[in-house]
């Protein structure tokens, strides 16, 4: 009975060592966390062609936009490139010197992410991503 009463009159003490630690991690990864989200374009990772068209000419820094292929724009000359690309609404040329990737295609099904920097009338690209076209969706009777 004696050590009944030891051990529940003991009282469960954590050490205050695991204490500042733990408020030492909470608060770098709220620190991180706020800068991630204060850095410019974190939150959005592309434009739309009409955003951008809109938005007018880019600073130096890059940015990336998003749209689909038009159909029968593509010019190829060795590795340089030139084609349209839309949301929908409106169209942008894109110009790179760098290598499509494989899964680019010349047709509207084609959706692409392009970054690089824009002019106000064309968008010259450092890296084009092309999305790949999805396999497995479900097929509508």
């Amino acid at each position: 009975m004696d050590e009944q009463l030891e051990t529940s009159g003991r009282r469960n003490r954590t050490s205050p060592k695991f204490l500042w630690g733990g408020a030492v991690i909470f608060l770098a990864l709220v620190a991180m966390v706020f800068w991630a989200m204060g850095r410019t374009g974190s939150t959005a990772y592309f434009l739309k062609t009409s955003e951008l068209a809109s938005s007018g000419p880019s600073a130096e820094e890059p940015i990336r936009v998003n749209g689909n292929v038009v159909e029968g724009s593509v010019v190829q000359d060795g590795l340089a490139s030139t084609f349209d690309i839309t949301d929908g609404q409106t169209a942008i040329t894109v110009t790179t010197d760098r290598p499509l990737p494989d899964s680019f295609r010349d047709d509207a099904q084609t959706e692409i992410v392009a970054l690089g920097v824009y002019d106000g009338h064309s968008f010259a690209a450092t890296e084009v991503l092309a999305k790949c076209p999805s396999k497995f969706k479900a097929k509508t009777s």
